[in-house]
């Protein structure tokens, strides 16, 4: 009886551990505003992000492209179009690029990027004001693109 309980207790564990580790989530890291390629097995019928302020995902057939918005953890799950699961992944985004530059100045953070000259770049952490005016400034070049006059756009921030 005794030897019974055991072994049962043991096949028990090992499919338990089994079942773990199927069900695992990989690893993915991404850089900030970088897309890593994913490929699975299956028709993908649902593709879930926990955080889509961190990464999102775009499907074309079974490959996943998976793009780093900012610096952070999360998870992706993708289902079957029966709703099983293909695989769960567990995603850091990192903050990227080996052109990256950030500057502390009095306890303030400014990014740049910098391939070959150094231009302002937006990264979650630099100093408001610093970002408000970059944002500005990137939506007054985005108005020009889309045909808005210099008077439908808000006034280039003042000089610094």
């Amino acid at each position: 009886m005794l030897n019974l309980l055991r072994a049962t207790t043991s096949a028990l564990a090992l499919a338990f551990l089994h079942t773990s580790a199927s069900q695992a989530a990989q690893e993915l890291i991404v850089k900030t505003d970088q897309t890593q390629l994913i490929s699975i097995s299956g028709t993908p019928g649902a593709v879930v992000i926990g955080n889509p302020s961190i990464a999102d995902a775009t499907v074309h057939g079974n490959k996943i492209f998976v793009h780093g918005r900012a610096f952070g953890s999360t998870n992706l799950i993708i289902l079957d179009e029966s709703g099983n699961q293909l695989t769960a992944l567990d995603i850091t985004v990192q903050m990227g690029g080996q052109n990256n530059l950030a500057v502390y100045k009095a306890g303030a953070r400014y990014s740049y990027v910098c391939a070959p000259s150094c231009e302002a770049t937006l990264q979650t952490g630099d100093l408001p004001d610093w970002f408000a005016d970059i944002r500005k400034m990137d939506g007054q070049k985005s108005g020009a693109a889309t045909g808005k006059t210099s008077a439908d756009s808000e006034e280039a921030p003042a000089a610094q």
